[in-house]
């Protein structure tokens, strides 16, 4: 039994999970945007899902954004989280409550997640993408990550697909903004949430989020119908990139955005099968949406404590090598 965890900007969750993948509610918690107060909620969730758990708990995992050093499990320079720059986090928590700690980056969790319990389950080597506030990526190789050269793994959000603008839909035009990078043209910047908002917005909908048009979509409005076949036919494009390097016969499909999948799919399968048109045998066999897209990760960080049990030593602190 494993304590898994999930750490954003704004908000931390955690449940329980089991060896075997059952898990019990995710329980959420209010992130303050302060070092003490990250402190604070994650040891007040812990002690809540510890409390809960229906057996003794083994480890804590944890999922979180990064750039992160996962063997000595640390923040380095992050993104947007400021406040946890060179946070030494398992070792805040080891302390805390004396049990070993893991830490990944995010979508390289919801990877494993995918692969042990989601929606490619039993399946040894995919890439996994996270759609949402940015894309994330995960490629496992063997049931465990692939690093490949990078300290903790490719970043294949900032695969360069063009700059803008394009056409959104009938009414106006869109200009994609920069990436969080620095750089113009990445994959993120075509596919992250911002970006199918700008084009909800483009379009005539008075939306606060993307999600406001799902009743739209289940009506059949044109309008939207337009976006989803754009959005996938972007899809489609980076998955093709991909494609031609990984050549995986599986694509997970994971993030807040995911649930989309049902509309954009049938844009995104069109632009893969005109790109790979004279090499048919590139095409994945399957790309499956999650299931559960908010569970992937806190699944991962569990799977992370079953592989070190089957003898993996990707994730053992340096000072346990």
């Amino acid at each position: 039994m494993y304590i898994s965890i999930d750490l954003g900007g704004t908000n931390i969750r955690g449940t329980w999970v089991s060896a075997g993948g059952d898990y019990g509610p995710v329980r959420p918690q209010s992130r303050p945007r302060t070092l003490e107060g990250t402190k604070q909620s994650l040891e007040a969730l812990i002690q809540d899902v510890q409390a809960r758990a229906p057996e003794p708990v083994r480890g804590i995992g944890l999922a979180t954004a990064g750039p992160l050093d996962h063997r000595r499990r640390m923040y380095l320079t992050t993104t947007n989280m400021p406040e946890l720059n060179q946070f030494r986090v398992g070792e805040f928590l080891e302390h805390r409550f004396s049990l070993p700690v893991r830490m990944e980056n995010d979508a390289q969790a919801a990877a494993l997640g995918e692969v042990w319990a989601g929606g490619l389950a039993g399946t040894a080597d995919a890439v996994v993408i996270t759609l949402g506030t940015g894309v994330g990526s995960g490629v496992i190789m063997n049931h465990e990550i692939w690093r490949a050269g990078h300290f903790t793994g490719p970043e294949l959000g900032h695969v360069y697909l063009g700059p803008g603008p394009k056409r959104s839909c009938a009414i106006g035009t869109s200009t994609l903004p920069s990436c969080g990078c620095g750089q113009v043209g990445c994959a993120e910047a075509w596919l992250q949430k911002a970006a199918l908002m700008e084009m909800v917005v483009r379009c005539g909908f008075a939306a606060q989020d993307p999600k406001d048009i799902f009743g739209d979509l289940e009506q059949g409005s044109r309008d939207a119908m337009r976006i989803m076949d754009i959005y996938g036919r972007r899809l489609g494009l980076y998955l093709s990139v991909l494609q031609v390097v990984f050549g995986f016969a599986d694509i997970g499909i994971s993030g807040g955005l995911s649930t989309f999948f049902p509309y954009f799919q049938d844009g995104m399968w069109s632009t893969l099968r005109h790109r790979f048109v004279n090499r048919e045998w590139w095409l994945p066999r399957r790309i499956a949406p999650s299931p559960e897209p908010e569970m992937s990760a806190l699944l991962g960080m569990a799977r992370v404590f079953v592989l070190e049990s089957r003898g993996s030593t990707d994730w053992k602190p340096e000072d346990a090598q």
